[in-house]
């Protein structure tokens, strides 16, 4: 089923809630929730979101839980009426309506293991799956891209490192894991698997301002430590700082400026200029979602703070035992925060009081919401809610 592209209003996002301008839809080819963080700002916040609100999540049920079950299942991508569900061994697309199979890709389960997140974007599938070494430390991977309809391979090329993390920007794709033997972070033309470039530091999450990407560390050599800004085309460093490891968390829309963590506060980097500004400290953040006027951070200690994107003043704040492991989202003007293994709190972000909302119990990936359904993952079914 396919759906009309719809921008809503403030109140319509997040019903009287939090008071935010109209967004932008998602760009056309780059899926509904096309990627962890929904889009490559890995902002956490889908503003398309118009059923499942703050009056209507208590009116949630059941609609089907996906088949057959499958071992390290993760949150799925949503785009043009299929549900990717990416696991251990392979990627599952299923009709968003019926959950009838559409296709199954599987790389082979002698040579490969522990794929990476997956991406939807222009009407393709991206991920890497790393491959099993014939001999310690030899690091390596396979990059597939799939057509997203027919699950058929329209090209995959060679990854000489371990990936972890995967962002796909500009018809380039940049995958990176910190490795002993290999270079952190490669970038390679989706078009035609040409390597672009590579930096010897770690794309901490997959983040992108405009076009530009943070990695940062010491590298295999175990040089300076150091915190670049990177041009996800050419490559080029548009700036570095010594002595400073910046965590990439979020982009704003605009694609001006990083949210990264340092230490234990959460700071803006200007993605053009690599300034600096401190934002709040004894954070310790882990994720953050960025709405217009809000920023929600999850600290590494699990705790869930909502901060004025401003000033950076503390709004409310809630501990959460193990949501740090998970990151939080923010859809139809309801935050969800993920547990790990406990159970998804559903909270207004106005005031983090708890709404009234199925439990998801035994969720260990974040949920995702689009068209007016919760995709949940214990870890080997999806589990699929919707009014």
């Amino acid at each position: 089923m396919k759906h009309p592209l719809k921008v809503l209003t403030a109140a319509a996002v997040l019903a009287a809630t939090v008071a935010v301008p109209a967004a932008p839809a998602a760009a056309g080819g780059t899926g509904w929730w096309a990627m962890s963080g929904y889009l490559v700002s890995n902002s956490g916040f889908n503003p398309n979101e118009s059923k499942v609100t703050v009056p209507t999540v208590p009116n949630l049920k059941l609609t089907y839980t996906g088949t057959p079950a499958r071992t390290g299942q993760r949150a799925p991508v949503v785009a043009d009426g299929l549900v990717y569900t990416q696991d251990d061994i392979g990627v599952t697309a299923t009709d968003e309506e019926t959950s009838a199979q559409k296709w199954r890709f599987e790389p082979d389960p002698e040579r490969f293991r522990w794929p990476s997140q997956i991406v939807h974007t222009a009407g393709q599938i991206v991920l890497a799956v790393n491959d099993r070494p014939a001999m310690p430390g030899a690091d390596s991977s396979q990059i597939f891209v799939l057509d997203a309809m027919t699950g058929t391979v329209v090209r995959d090329f060679d990854d000489e490192g371990w990936v972890t993390q995967i962002l796909v920007d500009r018809g380039v794709v940049v995958v990176s894991g910190e490795s002993r033997y290999s270079i952190d972070t490669r970038a390679y033309r989706i078009a035609d698997g040409q390597l672009l470039w590579q930096r010897d530091q770690y794309m901490q999450q997959p983040v992108s301002a405009n076009g530009r990407v943070v990695v940062s560390g010491t590298g295999t050599s175990g040089g300076p430590l150091t915190s670049s800004i990177v041009d996800i085309g050419t490559g080029r460093i548009i700036h570095t700082t010594e002595n400073r490891e910046y965590r990439p968390l979020a982009a704003d829309e605009a694609g001006t400026k990083f949210y990264v963590g340092w230490g234990h506060s959460l700071q803006v980097l200007d993605a053009t200029t690599g300034t600096l500004t401190w934002l709040a400290s004894n954070l310790y953040p882990r994720f953050v979602v960025v709405t217009p006027t809000r920023l929600y951070v999850t600290s590494t200690e699990g705790t869930v703070s909502a901060l004025n994107r401003s000033t950076g003043a503390t709004i409310w704040s809630r501990s959460i035992p193990e949501s740090q492991h998970q990151r939080a989202i923010i859809a139809g003007g309801v935050l969800y925060v993920t547990a790990k293994s406990d159970r998804v709190h559903t909270l207004n972000p106005v005031d983090g009081a708890p709404l009234k909302a199925p439990a998801f119990t035994g969720a260990v990936d974040q949920l995702v919401v689009t068209y007016g359904r919760v995709y949940v993952t214990d870890g080997t079914k999806l589990t699929v809610y919707g009014l």
